[in-house]
């Protein structure tokens, strides 16, 4: 038998996962508490127990989203690749994948702030989960510079200028859904990549 813990946990996870569907089925303001209960097949009190408020389901639904995109499981497969350089191909891969399936995830985080009352801590939840992912790209542009195959630079300030990149094309999809992501995205982490690289590891073709 799972322990209570682990029923809690599973409980948990049920309910996130449920207030993700009804939120992006619906909307945040047309989702109830009871559209929520209902999918997760618990009870309202429940949902309250484990929540406290529909905002604060919101705001840990979108974050468990993220951290699960890009958790150590989700990251784990950047050591596919020995070079620095590979791993943000797979980062920027990944990500631009994100791009195109997160779109309704998007549009409810972007509903959410744009009515909420306390727009601030709206946007510190994003950007802490902007943090993370920029941690991933600092950590893998120092990677690079210390084993001289990335020139020396601001790891930090192009950590901003990567996410902005993808960040601006999830929105750009939201007014041209037909909008070409692998071709953008190609162009643009090749020619990222291409600043990035010592000249003399340019000259002879970094490591994929």
């Amino acid at each position: 038998m799972p322990s209570p813990r682990k029923k809690a946990d599973e409980t948990h996870r049920r309910i996130l996962q449920a207030a993700l569907d009804c939120f992006t089925r619906h909307g945040y303001h047309a989702t109830t508490m009871d559209d929520i209960a209902a999918e997760s097949g618990t009870s309202k009190g429940t949902l309250y127990w484990h929540f406290g408020s529909k905002e604060n389901l919101l705001e840990s639904a979108i974050r468990w989203f993220f951290e699960t995109m890009f958790g150590p499981d989700a990251l784990s497969v950047l050591e596919r690749s020995p070079s620095a350089a590979g791993k943000l191909r797979i980062l920027a891969e990944s990500t631009v994948d994100l791009v195109g399936e997160a779109q309704p995830i998007f549009h409810l985080f972007l509903e959410f702030w744009a009515s909420s009352a306390n727009r601030a801590t709206s946007a510190d939840t994003w950007l802490d989960l902007l943090g993370g992912y920029q941690e991933i790209i600092v950590a893998i542009i120092h990677e690079g510079v210390e084993r001289g195959e990335f020139s020396p630079v601001d790891a930090e300030a192009l950590a901003w200028a990567l996410t902005a990149a993808y960040d601006g094309l999830a929105a750009y999809v939201m007014l041209k859904p037909d909008l070409d992501l692998a071709r953008i995205h190609t162009a643009f982490i090749e020619t990222f990549l291409e600043g990035l690289e010592q000249p003399s590891i340019a000259a002879q073709g970094a490591d994929p």
